[in-house]
């Protein structure tokens, strides 16, 4: 389904994707985001932080408040998600992910987000 994205967003969020994020997706990123309150002690890169973590498999960038455009929040693989200013709201991507997809993305990025 084409992503029209809120009035904020349009006229001040960063750049979104052309689809809308499926739940799935949601979450996986959901559960990457609890993962990291309870294993890290470093800034969640899914919550309004600020934080970045680039990994192996898979990138996340929280909402950047700065006037340079930020392309996504998360990318895995060549999958590319956006949000507006926190997880969960005007959430859209750049492909369609099947369920079994969303459980290779799950096994992969909790892989890399506990070691």
């Amino acid at each position: 389904m084409d992503y029209e994205p809120e009035i904020g967003q349009a006229c001040f969020g960063q750049p979104w994707q052309p689809q809308e994020c499926q739940e799935d997706v949601q979450g996986v990123l959901n559960a990457l985001s609890e993962a990291w309150e309870i294993a890290r002690s470093d800034d969640n890169p899914f919550c309004n932080t600020g934080a970045r973590f680039d990994g192996k498999a898979f990138r996340a960038h929280a909402y950047s408040w700065s006037d340079d455009a930020q392309p996504f929040n998360f990318a895995w693989r060549d999958l590319r998600v956006s949000w507006y200013k926190y997880l969960g709201r005007g959430m859209s991507a750049n492909r369609s992910v099947d369920r079994a997809e969303a459980l290779e993305m799950l096994r992969e990025c909790m892989r890399e987000l506990l070691a």
